[in-house]
């Protein structure tokens, strides 16, 4: 074997890398790693000049500048995002750094480097580091799904610490070769690698997505990080140890740049002096990283660990108070630098278990830019009042630093008391609220013993909780623990045990899975082969092989699902398995198959192995499937369907929303298409091509996603859409906005939806009445015929049963602007009541609205009272008597399938030629094949 295949083989193995996943992912960690090394370069080149020209003073100037332009700059690019693709911004992004630079070095090479010109190219830097590490991230989870993300990303990580380590060593060595405004030069030629690097990856890897697969592999969007945070204490506190440390390290960072600048006058040697200490901060968080890390979180537990660093910077500042000299101050950059990115990260991360994934997701960018860019400019306006305008020795900041020191750890000691708190509600959650169990309390001390001690003690609800947990974490600590579940008497525990133990390498349980495989239980079986597939020493085709072709149906099955969802969206190791063979010999197995059951079991594997695979060739299998009269094997073939993430799929899922049977799988498929199906589906309705009793179903399905643009998915159904959906969108808003107080509906929104199905009401009791006054007028002057008669009766109760409808969508609105307690009972008692507990309804009603609805509303309310169109309600509430013509022309605009077909009837007894531009108007607007139909049958009679 070669040297480059026996090194291949090593990295494969310590790395936890799958062959076919090297290249791309060796191409992410080269991406990576020259961004980290240009921003290495530039960064201690940038400072020094900067220090050189303006000097230190110039400093808090510049954290709030960056802090300014770092908020301004966000928002900006969050819209270009919306405007365009990710792939155009990142290259552009690369393209217009690149220009930047050599504009740089050109402008410092001719002596533009004066005065406040040098604060562009300072906060260049500062927005360059955060926001080209942050388009990789997104650019890398786009590449890999989360299991594969879990055991790659360390890999790639390591990049990035290479890239720190050794951008500031060759910075450190070329000043002396260039001069420091070269150095830039160097930069923008190593980043234009940069860009064929991106624009190959995206193109082999990420174009082939579909939107269901790009928003799979995407942060969450839409909900309000600020509320979310804002709303649980755990994180606030986490948010203000996170922007209180980035407080101090900019002090730090102050006191650090005003001692090396006024010692190193010589802009190379500055740039040196930077670049050296980078990296050497670099190698030393690299070497805590790797070899105290999990020693010092484990030995004295999360809360103590996170008292190490703020305890090193406080050390090192009162030294700085009594020893002012460089080395001390370089003591302290090195614990800030180094410990903050070890030992205190981990310990916060650890820290976060009781908060669920999705909001961890959805705060993770705030936290890190908002507070990020917040504390910044703080530490600048500190800086300036304090240091600037009271013309002090940086040493002094001190002080100050001691001051905020006490602070943190005032916060840690409370944050500490709310993980405990947190953690116990996290212990209490999986448990009903009727069960009362009989087990000793889990004391919660440190993370880890608690989570141990859950694992040991805890019920059957609180251990499958807390691995669902340890699954997001992904702790060796945890191995042992979780190892002894293997012999749970809970499938469920078992099953995600060994998903747990997939991605954790402490010990090799390759025995215990192959007796795994035996598991009555099909989840369990399923999940040792895929970590069997992983781990085995073996030859896994033949091992594999060996169970596929097992006589015992049920481990043969197991063995086709767990490779499916191995090989998922990996053709290379689909066709080194030979999959599509094996589903092949699968199908012809189930042809031969006499046992009812076993037959079922068998298409089920098949089914579910085609879809885990996205095995498109194969799709025909599931389509015809879908159409089963087996509930078992139907319910299977949709949820196989939905695995895919292909829009072919949709149409036929919806289709069975309306059936009992199947009605709770369609739900979980179309949900596992993620926040764009709600698009899909929205569109949907809106073009008439789902059924209305399946269309109802929909909207439980967007209410399930219960975010800012489910809420705006569902405001739009208030609109132009059939009752029923209406009716079904209003409640599901007012659920959504009762249930989850993060979630934001405009107070505007809600007056104006009740205004205008107040002015609805009055325009149908307007038709309703117009109707009146012509079936008189025609009574008396020109008989109408018994069939127009009969017509228009017809209309006119129908037009009195939507006056019901209304009413009711008017106050289902209400119960979104106000408790609906207070409101649900107002109408049933205006409805139904005796006349006193009616007329004290609107009472009620009157006193709790605002002006702008009281006008409006109450007037409706009063006419309900009142049992006939009398001439009083006509002038309270201002009816306009319609023209015939003008009554169908309302009609026919509204989204009333049932409204329009009466109205075209009642046009079609009259057999009145004056309504033909009617028929023809509507011709042009309907998109209802059924109402097309009828109105081109009129008009041609």
């Amino acid at each position: 074997m070669s040297i480059i295949d026996t090194l291949k083989q090593y990295i494969l193995k310590a790395f936890d890398l799958k062959e076919d996943e090297l290249y791309k992912t060796c191409l992410l960690q080269l991406n990576i790693f020259t961004i980290i090394s240009v921003l290495l370069i530039v960064k201690p080149t940038i400072s020094s000049l900067f220090l050189s020209e303006l000097t230190s003073s110039a400093l808090p100037l510049g954290y709030v500048l960056t802090a300014i332009m770092a908020v301004i700059g966000s928002f900006f690019y969050d819209k270009a995002l919306e405007k365009y693709p990710l792939n155009v911004i990142i290259d552009r992004t690369l393209i217009g750094s690149v220009i930047s630079l050599i504009i740089f070095g050109i402008a410092f090479n001719f002596n533009f480097n004066k005065g406040v010109l040098l604060f562009v190219p300072y906060i260049w830097v500062a927005i360059f580091g955060l926001l080209a590490a942050s388009q990789f991230w997104i650019l890398a989870n786009l590449v890999y799904n989360v299991r594969e993300a879990k055991r790659v990303f360390g890999f790639i990580g390591a990049g990035a610490i290479a890239g720190g380590i050794f951008g500031g060593y060759l910075t450190s060595i070329l000043t002396k070769l260039l001069s420091t405004e070269n150095l830039l030069f160097v930069a923008a030629l190593f980043l234009s690698i940069c860009i064929p690097i991106t624009r190959r990856i995206w193109k082999t890897e990420i174009a082939k997505l579909n939107t269901f697969q790009v928003s799979m592999r995407s942060a969450p969007k839409g909900d309000s990080p600020f509320k979310l945070i804002k709303q649980s204490r755990l994180l606030s506190l986490i948010a203000l140890v996170v922007g209180i440390s980035v407080l101090i390290a900019k002090l730090v960072d102050y006191q650090y740049s005003d001692y090396a600048s006024k010692l190193i006058n010589d802009p190379d040697e500055l740039t040196s002096f930077f670049g050296f200490w980078f990296s050497t901060l670099s190698v030393i968080s690299l070497i805590i990283q790797l070899f105290l890390t999990k020693r010092i979180v484990g030995t004295f537990g999360v809360g103590k660990s996170l008292l190490w660093l703020p305890t090193g910077i406080l050390i090192g500042s009162i030294l700085l108070l009594i020893v002012p000299q460089l080395w001390v101050v370089v003591f302290i950059k090195i614990v800030d630098g180094s410990l903050k990115q070890s030992v205190n990260k981990a310990a916060t991360e650890l820290l976060s278990i009781p908060i669920p994934i999705e909001i961890k997701k959805k705060t993770k960018t705030f936290t890190d830019v908002v507070v990020d860019s917040i504390a910044t400019g703080l530490a600048g306006f500190i800086l300036i009042f304090f240091i600037n305008a009271l013309d002090i020795s940086s040493t002094y900041i001190s002080l100050i630093i001691i001051v905020l020191i006490s602070l943190w750890l005032y916060i840690i000691y409370n944050l500490r008391k709310e993980y405990v708190i947190a953690f116990k509600s996290l212990l209490e959650e999986p448990i009903a609220k009727k069960e009362k169990t009989s087990k000793k309390e889990i004391k919660v001390t440190s993370i880890i013993d608690t989570v141990l001690n859950v694992f040991k003690d805890g019920n059957e609800k609180q251990i499958l909780h807390m691995l669902q947990k340890t699954l997001e974490v992904k702790d060796e600590r945890f191995f042992y623990g979780i190892q002894q579940l293997l012999e749970h008497p809970s499938s469920e525990v078992k099953a995600l045990a060994i998903e747990n133990l997939y991605y954790l390498r402490t010990e090799n349980l390759s025995t215990a899975m192959t007796r795994l495989i035996h598991d009555q239980n099909q989840r369990v079986t399923t999940s040792a082969f895929r970590y069997l597939l992983k781990h085995h020493k073996k030859n896994n085709v033949e091992l594999f092989d060996t169970y596929l072709f097992s006589n015992d149906h049920t481990i043969a099955n197991a063995a086709l699902i767990g490779l499916s969802i191995e090989l998922r969206n990996n053709i290379q190791l689909q066709n080194r398995f030979n999959l599509v063979t094996k589903i092949e010999r699968a199908l012809k197995q189930y042809d031969h198959l006499k046992d009812v059951t076993d037959k079922t079991n068998k298409i089920n594997a098949v089914l579910e192995a085609i879809g885990n695979a996205r095995l498109a060739s194969h799709y025909k299998i599931i389509k015809t499937h879908l159409n089963s009269e087996n509930m078992d094997v139907l319910n299977v073939a949709i949820l196989s369907a939905s695995k895919t993430l292909e829009h072919q799929f949709i149409n036929k899922i919806v289709g069975h929303l309306s059936l009992k049977e199947a009605r709770k799988s369609a739900v979980e498929a179309l949900t596992f298409y993620g926040e764009p199906i709600m698009d899909v589906l929205y569109k949907k309705i809106k073009n008439d091509a789902i059924e209305l009793e399946d269309a109802v179903f929909v909207i439980q399905i967007i209410e399930k996603f219960a975010s800012q643009k489910a809420i705006a998915t569902l405001i739009k159904l208030t609109g132009d859409t059939e009752h029923v959906i209406k009716v079904e969108a209003i409640e599901a808003l007012k659920r959504l906005k009762w249930n989850h107080s993060h979630l934001r509906i405009k107070d505007r929104f809600i007056v104006d939806k009740i205004l205008d199905e107040c002015h609805l009401y009055q325009n149908t009791l307007s038709v309703i009445h117009s109707q009146i006054v012509i079936q008189y007028k025609k009574k008396a002057l020109n008989p109408e015929s018994q069939e127009e008669n009969e017509a228009r009766k017809r209309l006119i109760q129908l037009l009195e049963s939507r006056l019901d409808r209304q009413l009711e969508r008017i106050f289902r609105f209400l119960g979104i602007k106000y408790p609906p307690t207070d409101v649900d009972p107002i109408l049933p008692t205006i409805l139904k009541g005796k006349e006193e507990q009616r007329i004290h309804a609107i009472e009620f009603l009157d006193n709790i609205l605002d002006s702008q609805l009281k006008k409006e509303l109450i007037p409706v309310a009063e006419s309900i009272l009142v049992e006939t169109i009398s001439e009083e309600k006509i002038k309270t509430l201002n009816l306009k008597v319609l023209s015939e013509t003008e009554c169908y022309t309302e009609l026919l605009k509204r989204k009333d399938i049932k409204l329009k077909l009466t109205v075209l009837y009642l046009i079609e007894k009259s057999n009145d030629s004056k309504f033909n531009p009617i028929l023809k108007l509507l011709l042009q607007q309907e998109t209802n094949a059924k109402l097309i139909a009828r109105a081109q049958s009129i008009l041609n009679s």
